[in-house]
């Protein structure tokens, strides 16, 4: 097989082919005694059938597969050893009319190049990048969390809101018996009224269906499918307990309980770090809105001129569904921007020299697990249980895929924040999310 590339224009070059039958042959005949071996055809018994006849039924339509298979073998290899850079993928050069039934022929296929360009970081506006601040409110929520989260269970002899209801739902006609535990602001307000007189080790006799504000609650606290409870007008509830979260005091203890590793001498220190601490958090937002805004004018500002054309046919011949002109522009000017990103971010990561190989994933997910373990308070996992969960997510290829997707978009951002002219506004979480909503909008 001979192999030859020309020039077609400044974006285009034509692969052409010359095939010999010595090229496919060899392979068509095996396949073909192949058929006659397992043909099972009346009038011949079985491995007897002529092989005119196999030849006259198979031959052709084994012969377009084998040369298929090696078009597509050769063209890869072709590519791959001239190192070829080219957009997408070859394709059938048009008005090239084939005879397969011809023992020699040659194919022509286009093949489209990348685009020369160069990245431009400077732009005609510096990029905002949004740092959103932690107010009063969000901070005194917080403090107000970790003092839920550090409490301790008391006893109370009252009922309100937040007092934790315990003791048993019982039915002697359902044969029924159950401890339940629920907060009384569940209640509804008529049966809210008729505990607030209920004491330890006294009942009470309930119409099951007035005794929560959600009807849902109902089957989930008592435990009773809504057939069953249908079956009885009421229910008698005994009181064991009733507890409450009694909040910690925003004192040393608690300070070193919520930072251990951090010298916190007073609740101006405490509230000053739990404003990083949020601040932190918010980050991630502020990150990913500065990597799309860059990215954005990254693409309208680097003039990348994409063989439209090509481009069009090779969608037209990858589509399900047939495409009519107006159908094939709209999906071109659809995939127009995420081809050039795709060219963008190939360019930035090699002119950078980001590599990514196993070790770089590893790493990467290790940390990742590392960080959300210690935001459930698990600073210090196991390893046999971290291990076991980095093969889980190295072997699944999705998994694999997005954290290759992070880190690129986490060495991009490292890029644009040191390349990019940028301007820092300070603002609150719900002038953000303001902003934010009307960019995608």
């Amino acid at each position: 097989m001979n192999i030859d590339l020309k020039k077609k224009n400044k974006e285009l070059s034509v692969i052409t082919l010359e095939i010999s039958s010595q090229d496919y042959n060899e392979k068509v005949e095996s396949i073909l005694n192949d058929y006659k071996k397992k043909a099972s055809v009346p009038g011949f018994r079985k491995g007897f059938v002529p092989l005119g006849m196999i030849k006259k039924q198979y031959e052709l339509p084994v012969k377009v597969d084998e040369i298929n298979k090696l078009v597509q073998s050769e063209l890869s290899k072709y590519i791959t050893e001239n190192d070829l850079s080219i957009l997408g993928n070859p394709i059938p050069s048009e008005n090239d009319n084939i005879d397969w039934k011809k023992s020699n022929m040659i194919l022509n296929f286009d093949v489209a190049h990348k685009p020369s360009f160069k990245l431009n970081y400077k732009f005609k506006k510096p990029i905002t990048y949004y740092q959103i601040i932690a107010d009063d409110l969000m901070i005194k929520n917080q403090i107000e969390s970790y003092q839920r989260q550090y409490g301790k269970l008391i006893t109370v002899s009252k009922i309100d809101d937040n007092v934790n209801i315990i003791g048993n739902f019982y039915s002697e006609v359902l044969d029924f018996k159950k401890e339940s535990n629920f907060l009384a602001s569940k209640l509804s307000n008529t049966t809210f009224k008729k505990f607030l007189k209920l004491k330890v080790d006294e009942e009470i006799k309930i119409n099951p269906k007035e005794i929560f504000d959600n009807k849902d609650d109902l089957n989930k606290i008592i435990g009773l499918e809504k057939n069953r409870l249908g079956q009885i007008d009421e229910i008698s509830f005994k009181l064991q307990e009733l507890n409450k979260n009694q909040k910690a005091q925003a004192n040393d203890d608690l300070f070193k309980k919520v930072y251990p590793n951090e010298s916190i001498k007073n609740n101006k220190d405490f509230k000053s770090k739990i404003k990083i601490d949020i601040e932190k958090q918010f980050m991630n937002q502020s990150d990913q809105k500065f990597l799309n805004d860059v990215t954005e004018e990254v693409i309208d500002s680097c003039k990348i001129n994409l063989p439209k054309d090509f481009l069009k046919r090779l969608m037209k011949l990858n589509s399900k569904e047939t495409l009519n002109d107006g159908e094939l522009e709209k999906e071109y000017l659809n995939s127009e921007k995420g081809i050039k990103y795709q060219l963008i971010e190939e360019k930035i990561i090699n002119e950078n020299n980001i590599k990514i190989n196993n070790n770089t994933l590893k790493e990467f997910a290790t940390n990742m697990i590392k960080n959300q373990m210690a935001a459930y308070g698990q600073s210090n996992p196991d390893e046999k249980e971290l291990n076991s969960i980095i093969q889980r997510i190295m072997s699944n290829q999705d998994e694999v895929n997005r954290l290759n997707n992070q880190i690129i978009s986490e060495k991009l951002l490292l890029i644009y924040k040191d390349k990019v002219n940028k301007k820092i506004k300070k603002v609150s979480y719900d002038e953000y999310i303001e902003i934010a909503y009307k960019k995608n909008n």
